[in-house]
């Protein structure tokens, strides 16, 4: 039998709430999770190395209850892998270098790579910081969409708040909360060097953190109301998917005139709108789409999907009207 692993002192620690996400014995594992780390001598071994890293980390941590609720967000992503061994391999990484930070510093490292936390990834900021403390260096790099901002200089970092002024009306004040950092940003976007509708505001989570998060998703976005229409977009659309989602940065408010009672929402990327947007209308599973895509030849064309029969050859009214009010001229192609 294994010794105890980093989970089941977790679950030691916080009975009830983890007991049943907590850790296990390996002759009695009974999630996907489990026994594929059972199974596996890298994960064994990962899992026994995370064991020691927690025990460390737990030596040194001036926050706790931060630290607790970190292993027990990392606990949820690592059993959302299932049996995926690659997936849990990742995950076990990610946590291991977490904890290893955190053992090496107290608990708290200013001085690393933060990202911004964001469901959306075509929104979002990366925050870089260096130097000694209390004179630290940053470089923040933000994005909407196609447009962009970077913005770099040094803080002075007192009473737990990094302060940043510039001669353009720009002020950045950085301060720690609990196991994340909040930034404020003051002052226009020019004088901060950040393009139309960006900005570096929010809560910003270690970029390994962040990386162990879940993908967004149509259903995350709020683009889909249920799994089961998720599902249902992921069976019709396909590698288009991706794609789909890639396109979901500003949502635009469309009407059904086809009188089907399905809810529409128009969605494009800012600074790109005119190629990279779609259309999407729902009705419990039943789901008719518009995307804008760019062929072999670099021209730009619409694939219309669906997945009721009866719409097959036929575009709904509403989608036509998007179209036509894009560019009447984009061939449309009729998927499967």
């Amino acid at each position: 039998m294994r010794r105890p692993s980093a989970t089941l002192l977790l679950s030691l620690l916080m009975l009830p709430l983890l007991a049943h996400a907590a850790g296990f014995d390996c002759h009695k594992a009974a999630s996907a999770a489990e026994k594929a780390i059972c199974t596996d001598a890298t994960l064994s071994k990962m899992d026994d190395e995370l064991a020691g890293a927690w025990q460390k980390a737990r030596a040194t941590a001036t926050d706790p209850p931060a630290l607790m609720r970190q292993q027990r967000d990392w606990l949820a992503l690592r059993n959302a892998c299932g049996a995926n061994k690659e997936c849990l391999r990742s995950s076990y990484r990610l946590r291991l270098q977490a904890l290893e930070n955190a053992a090496s510093s107290g608990d708290f490292r200013w001085q690393q790579e933060w990202q911004r936390e964001s469901a959306n990834r075509s929104v979002g900021s990366q925050l870089v910081l260096s130097g000694e403390v209390p004179n630290l260096h940053f470089v923040l790099n933000a994005w909407n969409g196609a447009n962009t901002g970077v913005l770099e200089g040094d803080l002075l970092l007192r009473d737990g708040t990094a302060s940043y002024r510039n001669g353009s009306n720009c002020r950045i004040d950085i301060h720690r909360a609990g196991d994340r950092l909040q930034l404020a940003q003051h002052g226009d976007r020019g004088g901060c060097d950040a393009g139309m509708g960006v900005d570096y505001a929010g809560d910003y989570l270690p970029a390994a953190e962040q990386a162990g998060k879940p993908a967004a998703d149509l259903l995350s976005l709020g683009v889909l109301d249920t799994v089961a229409q998720n599902d249902a977009a992921h069976a019709l659309l396909g590698k288009d998917y991706t794609a789909l989602v890639d396109d979901i940065n500003m949502q635009g408010e469309v009407d059904d005139l086809d009188g089907l009672g399905a809810t529409v929402g128009s969605y494009f990327v800012r600074g790109i709108a005119n190629s990279n947007a779609a259309i999407v209308m729902r009705k419990d599973t039943a789901l008719w789409i518009g995307l804008l895509v760019f062929d072999g030849n670099d021209a730009l064309r619409m694939r219309y999907y669906t997945n009721v029969p009866d719409w097959k050859n036929r575009i709904p009214r509403t989608i036509q009207a998007w179209h036509d009010n894009n560019d009447k001229s984009i061939p449309i192609d009729r998927m499967p």
